[in-house]
């Protein structure tokens, strides 16, 4: 997922730092941005909370809901 790797990067974390921050695995949360995993709508959730962005933004590149864009 390259913009949830961005949005790390910009926050200048390690996976390790951004996984324990959202309380998800490093394992996890490695293949989530690295799209060999997909990943429950629970964790995009909380990764999305994480970086003040929305869902779609992060995961489908575009806001999906008149709610997501309140959120980015």
């Amino acid at each position: 997922m390259k913009r949830v790797r961005e949005e790390r990067d910009r926050l200048g974390l390690t996976q390790q730092e951004a996984a324990d921050a959202i309380g998800v695995s490093y394992s996890l949360y490695q293949k989530i941005e690295q799209g060999w995993r997909g990943c429950s709508d629970k964790n995009k959730v909380k990764i999305a909370d994480f970086y003040k962005k929305s869902v779609g933004y992060l995961f489908f590149g575009e806001d999906i809901t008149e709610c997501d864009k309140s959120i980015s």
